[in-house]
């Protein structure tokens, strides 16, 4: 399930992260599902058990994911929407770049294709 790449120069712990969203976002894991235990994540994939306690936890923060004593970790009920919502501050973030860029005198062409650059290599690395 987890595909952890060493040499992409991502934190290990970002990854798990942006794995279990994923996986929530596709539905290969959706609301109140049991994740896999710390320990047994970190040695299916070959990790520092604190590493992944440091994704979980972050993904707790967000609430993405909850923590019950004694019983684990389990997908939030709004989950998904947790997700998404994060998603939608991205572009807020990118309309700014993208405001900036303009004013600063870069054309829309060397912008578009600069983003498509950029996606096209975020692909090769996922």
């Amino acid at each position: 399930m987890y595909q952890i790449d060493l040499s992409s120069g991502k934190p290990i712990y970002s990854q798990i992260i942006e794995q279990t969203e994923s996986f929530i976002l596709s539905g290969v894991l959706n609301k109140g599902e049991k994740l896999c235990s710390v320990r047994s994540l970190s040695i299916s994939i070959s990790v520092n058990p604190n590493t992944v306690a440091r994704a979980y936890n972050e993904l707790c923060l967000k609430g993405i994911i909850v923590s019950m004593a004694g019983k684990g970790f389990f997908v939030s009920e709004n989950a998904k929407e947790i997700i998404m919502k994060n998603s939608y501050e991205l572009f807020d973030s990118l309309r700014q770049t993208v405001k900036k860029m303009k004013k600063t005198g870069i054309k829309k062409e060397e912008i578009l294709k600069e983003v498509e650059k950029i996606y096209l290599r975020g692909e090769e690395n996922d």
